[in-house]
């Protein structure tokens, strides 16, 4: 069937034109889908690319400009290879059960202290105010240059840093107390 009769059965009688339109490029997308999907893909991803390929085309077969058969097959191509990108994921995450680590209550603890320690530290330099608490974010969370530091609250690199290693001496007395 040419593309100009399946266009015109498309307009004038969608089911039909759809069915006509399956049959005649359902081998070709099944071939192109099967050819670009992953390595490690199953028969049943290629069959899920396929159902996929065909319900996206089905609707907007009516507005094909072109080469349906080109569009068949770069619509197959493009599903091919999105499906091709999640069993790579998929197959990138799947470890062998004899290979998955033992699970380990002493890190979820290790964890938690953590967290605790990082809270106390982020509660203690919140107290000590502004500027000190900036710069030493600035300086240590962020890696900043005094100068640039200095620019942000409004002193010069040289006072920046003066300010920087009070607020120091001071946090290491706060969190001794604690």
């Amino acid at each position: 069937m040419t593309d100009e009769a399946l266009r015109t059965l498309l307009r004038e009688d969608p089911p039909r034109g759809q069915a006509a339109l399956y049959d005649e490029y359902a081998n070709y997308a099944y071939a192109v889908i099967a050819r670009h999907i992953a390595d490690g893909a199953t028969q049943e991803d290629i069959e899920d690319c396929f159902v996929e390929t065909f319900t996206d085309i089905l609707p907007r077969a009516a507005g094909i400009i072109g080469s349906i058969k080109a569009y068949v097959g770069t619509a197959a191509r493009h599903h091919a290879i999105d499906h091709g990108i999640a069993i790579r994921k998929r197959i990138a995450r799947t470890v062998p059960l004899e290979d998955a680590a033992e699970p380990s209550f002493s890190h979820v603890e290790e964890e938690v202290e953590a967290r605790a320690r990082n809270t106390a530290l982020m509660e203690a330099v919140d107290a000590l105010g502004e500027p000190d608490a900036t710069i030493l974010i600035q300086k240590y969370f962020y890696r900043r240059k005094m100068a640039d530091i200095g620019r942000m609250v409004g002193l010069t690199a040289n006072a920046a840093q003066v300010r920087c290693s009070r607020a120091l001496k001071r946090l290491r007395r706060m969190l001794e107390e604690v």
